[in-house]
This record gives C-alpha cells, structure tokens and sequence, in this order.
C-alpha cells in the first residue's frame, strides 16, 4: 500500500473541514431559496448552500459585463420578474461545483498525491463552465425553436389581417387556435393574456419581443408597431416582405438541425464501424496466433 504523504493529508482534512463548515452554515441560511429549483435542471441543487455562503464571503456584486448578459438570456428562458433569482442561483452553481471539485482533488490528493490533486480542481471548473454554457445552449435552441416557428406564424397573421381583422384580434385568434407547447406559442399566449386583461398592443408586443428576442421577431414587432395605428396595405405588404425573408431563414435553420443531427450521429456510427471491424479482424488475429 502507497504512503499518504503528511501534505497531501493536512490538505485533504481542510479541505474536507471548510467545505463541510461551509454547507453547514449555508443549509441554516439558504435552504429555503433552494426549494423551489427543479431537480431535473439542477440535479445538485443539494449543494448550492455551499455556492451561495462562497458568494457571500467574497461579496459578488453581479455587476459585470457577463452579468449583463446573463439577465439578458434569463429573461428568455426564466420569468423575467425573477430573473435576479435566477442570476444568483447560477453563480451559486457555479460556485458550488468550484467547491465539489476542491473536495474531489483532495480526496485524489490522498489516493495520488498532491499532483492528483490538480484533476479534482480542473474537474470543477470545467462543471462550472459547462453551468453557464448550459444558459447559452437553452437560449440558442429556443431561438432556433423560434425561427422555424416564425414564417407559419406570420402568414397565420396575413390571412387574418388579410380578411380584414385587426392585428390584435388575429393575435388572440391564433393564440386560442394554437397548442402553447412551443416557446413562440406559449409567449404569444402570454402577451394574449396581457391583451385580455386590459394591456395595450403596444405593452404585449414588447413583452413578446424580449421574451423571443431574436431577429425575425424584432422585425415582426416593429412593423406592427409602426403601422399599428395606420393599418391598410402598409402592414400587409411590410408583412409579406418578412414573410419570405423567414421562410428563407427557416430553411437555414432546418439545414442547422440536419447537419447538427448528421454530427450526433457520427459518433456512433465510428463505434459501429469499429466493432465491425473487430469482428472482422479478431478470428483472422487468433487463427494466425495459433
């Protein structure tokens, strides 16, 4: 059996010792902010005490530039009346795996030495990195969703203005008409919703455009509230001009998914080549062996 050496031991109990005192004291403090996050998003949830009590010593501000993109993308994909919440709980996460990998690397101290110990702290970072480029990931599938979505969505809207209903009865008319299963739908039945209650076309069609926030829906938006109070053939004809740039636009996209979905695939089908060629060659190997 190898020797733990003296450092790597001291190392490893303080390690385990602040991190301990650390979840401890965050569990007392932060176990109700905790409770309300999904398992399934944040399978180590049970962690984040750690995270926050980290953020809590070193005072974090969120008033970086990365901040600032952070709530940009929150907006999308959280609601945004708690999208500081949710700011905070990703640099908790983030902070929480920084401290799993620490106590990872002590536990490789003991087992490998001080040298092992490197792997556990780069194992947290890369779980750090990877929480952030998790955000990226939703808010770019959910545009991606969105510009598909866009081109049916906007003919939808020329048909009815078309036999001559207002835009915001055309957008109740298909927000009624249409499942809320997908990111476009549901935002639109949102912003339906503030129509109902009394909000104007103008608060519904901002809402909707921060919460889609991509190009197709910018231009969307801003013809109709140029043309809102003008309406006739301007809207229409500004309308049919978007209407072919998406379907351009979506044709890009459905290219995107088929070429990101011929990558998926590749992986797999090397594992299949391989074993194939180990069939093949196996039997050949072993009768030249004996």
């Amino acid at each position: 059996m190898a020797e733990i050496s003296p450092i790597a031991a001291v190392y490893a109990l303080a390690v385990i010792v602040f991190v301990y005192l650390l979840y401890k004291k965050g569990q007392k403090k932060y176990s109700r902010r905790i409770e309300p996050l999904s398992k399934e998003e944040f399978p180590l949830r049970d962690f984040f005490p750690i995270g926050y009590v980290l953020l809590d010593m070193v005072g974090y501000q969120y008033g970086t530039s990365f901040d600032r993109k952070l709530r940009s993308q929150l907006r999308e994909i959280h609601d945004p009346d708690y999208t500081e919440y949710y700011l905070s709980v990703y640099w908790c996460a983030a902070a929480s795996y920084l401290a799993l990998g620490l106590l990872v690397s002590a536990m490789m101290a003991v087992a490998a030495g001080l040298s092992g110990a490197l792997g556990g702290i780069l194992l947290g970072v890369i779980l750090a990195y990877v929480s952030f480029e998790d955000i990226k990931k939703k808010v770019e599938t959910r545009h991606l969703q969105i510009a598909i979505e866009m081109p049916d969505f906007t003919n939808k809207i020329l048909i009815l203005s078309g036999a001559g209903m207002t835009i915001r009865a055309a957008l109740i008319k298909i927000s009624h008409e249409m499942a809320s299963n997908s990111p476009l739908y549901e935002e639109l039945a949102y912003s339906v919703r503030m129509l109902e209650n009394g909000a104007t076309e103008e608060a519904a069609l901002e809402r909707l455009n921060v919460r889609c926030n991509t190009p197709q829906m910018r231009r969307f938006t801003s013809v109709i509230l140029q043309n809102l109070h003008r309406g006739g053939s301007d809207v229409i004809g500004a309308l049919q001009d978007i209407g072919r740039e998406q379907w351009a636009e979506r044709k890009a996209a459905a290219k995107k998914v088929a070429e990101e979905a011929d990558t998926k695939l590749l992986f797999p089908m090397m594992l299949m080549l391989g074993a194939v060629v180990l069939m093949t060659v196996a039997p050949a190997v072993m009768s030249m062996q004996i």
